[in-house]
């Protein structure tokens, strides 16, 4: 008996493997912190997971109904026959060479047996054999995956005519035949394939394969069941997207909506078309109506308290002034008084009027003062070169510094190089008020005063005036700025008060600065 080793059995092939890949699990460790929208997208993609599962189901139930599994069956049984034949043909060389008959022309069963037992093992549920046109016989039949008890060795007499007609057949047309046969809820296939010796056909291989159960109309129902399952997995992905898509956008609107509140608090913000967020929405416009409201009600008490304050200030104004001129004109009755009693004597009534002219002179100043608080202000600013300004206003107070021993100085002005709009008279008396202030403070002292100008940004200059004398009382420090207060014996207390208000009117402030060596330091910062 010749062998080959093509004719050992290869290990069996599954019929079906499906390989599945979940989900890697997410990193966020608690899901009610999740963002609504990262829930419905982790909804949507537990849908799509379910849906991969389903499909894949759904090749599995497809691959079972009768279509598919016939034409699984009708591809196994053709290789299987295609395989045998060729097994056949490299047998029946192996005999050629050796002089020895055919086994299809010699009758042996049992090397024919052997040859089908090698093929068929690879396909399970495939049974069949050989059939030899001198003897009309059936040969070598065998069924290697045969499930039942022991070894199965006979040909089913209940197929045999068929078997017979389809293995004549494919002699008859020296090629390949098959044919159905129904069994009530099974299929029977049959195929044959023609064996040719020197072009003449010597018998054909014969195949076989029950397919069990495959008319079972409840696979009809696994079926439309499947395809149901399909649809609502696809509705709710579907859905998910939907509605994160429809999330995004109203969230898009809200933000477009909060944007143009930063601008404009009347402006709503639009509508969504999702309740939920309509609902916030209109809650975010209430707010804003509130806050508008609240504005609008800050705004005004701003307006009252600014009032008050202007009342408050002119309340101590006019007690001030009240004051200030009470004291003269008692002095001035005091004269006139005087007066008339001396009539007779021309030095006591000289000396009289002098002091009633020098009180009269005291009520002008004060009067002059208040009336500058009253003054518009400039309409315009012109260019004005600043460090020729500073030294122009310095040059009217040399003289008295160099009188009392104080030195002047005026620091170069080099950061502001570019002439600079400012409103020079206003400047010019605010620069007046705190050099004769200095100048009072250093009158027993003697010292130094520093006038510099700076810019620390763009559209801002400082002008800062310091001295070495004995500077501001720290419990003084918070009033300095108030009318008709002063710690200067003889002063009117106004000189500060309207510096800060001449800068106000400029758009400017005032302000004092303590200096770690001692002495005062105020600075007057303008727009230019």
């Amino acid at each position: 008996m010749v062998t080959h080793p093509s004719l050992l059995p290869s290990p069996p092939r599954p019929r079906f493997r499906s390989t599945l890949l979940v989900l890697v699990y997410n990193t966020a460790m608690n899901p009610r912190r999740w963002s609504l929208k990262r829930q419905i997208q982790t909804l949507g993609a537990l849908a799509v997971v379910t849906l991969v599962l389903v499909a894949v189901l759904g090749v599995f139930l497809l691959r079972q109904t009768e279509s598919a599994r016939v034409a699984d069956a009708d591809r196994q049984l053709e290789r299987a026959v295609t395989q045998l034949v060729e097994r056949y043909d490299y047998l029946r060389t192996a005999f050629d060479e050796q002089r020895t008959t055919t086994p299809l022309r010699s009758g042996d069963d049992g090397l024919l047996r052997l040859l089908a037992e090698v093929v068929l093992a690879a396909y399970p549920g495939v049974e069949g054999g050989f059939y030899a046109v001198e003897s009309t016989r059936l040969l070598g039949y065998a069924y290697p995956t045969y499930q039942g008890s022991g070894r199965k060795t006979d040909v089913p007499a209940a197929e045999q005519p068929t078997i017979m007609r389809v293995a004549e057949a494919a002699v008859t047309v020296r090629g390949a035949a098959h044919e159905r046969v129904d069994a009530g809820p099974d299929l029977i296939l049959f195929r044959a394939q023609a064996v040719l010796e020197s072009g003449q056909p010597v018998g054909a291989v014969w195949l076989m394969d029950r397919l069990r159960d495959v008319r079972d109309t409840r696979r009809q129902l696994y079926l439309l069941g499947l395809i149901g399952l399909l649809s609502v997995s696809g509705g709710v992905a579907a859905g998910a997207w939907f509605l994160t898509s429809r999330l995004d956008r109203g969230i898009s609107a809200i933000e477009t909506g909060i944007r143009a509140m930063e601008d404009r608090l009347d402006a709503p913000v639009p509508a969504a078309g999702i309740p939920e967020l309509d609902r916030l929405g209109s809650a975010i416009n209430r707010l804003a109506l509130a806050l508008q409201d609240n504005q609008a009600r800050r705004a005004d008490i701003e307006q009252r308290l600014r009032q008050a304050d202007r009342l408050a200030t002119l309340g101590r104004l006019v007690a001030g002034v009240a004051h200030e001129v009470r004291n003269p004109l008692a002095s001035i009755r005091l004269k006139l008084h005087l007066a008339r009693g001396a009539s007779a004597d021309p030095d006591r009534l000289a000396q009289a009027f002098t002091v009633i002219q020098e009180e009269i002179d005291r009520m002008d100043r004060l009067v002059e003062r208040l009336l500058s608080l009253g003054k518009p202000s400039e309409p315009s600013r012109l260019p004005t070169d600043l460090s020729r300004f500073l030294a122009e206003r310095l040059e009217l107070w040399e003289a008295r510094a160099k009188g009392q021993g104080t030195v002047l100085e005026l620091q170069p002005v080099s950061s502001i190089s570019e002439p600079v709009l400012l409103g020079r008279d206003r400047v010019g008396q605010i620069l007046d008020n705190l050099v004769g202030n200095a100048l009072e403070a250093l009158t027993d002292r003697g010292g130094r005063i520093t006038v510099e100008a700076a810019r620390p940004r763009v559209g801002e200059i400082v002008i800062a005036v310091a001295d070495t004398g004995p500077g501001v009382p720290s419990d003084a420090v918070d009033r300095i700025f108030e009318p008709f207060f002063t710690t200067r014996n003889g002063g009117t207390g106004l000189g500060l008060f309207l510096s800060a208000e001449l800068a106000r009117q400029l758009g400017g402030d005032l302000r004092y600065c303590n200096q770690p060596e001692g002495g005062a330091r105020f600075e007057v910062r303008l727009p230019c």
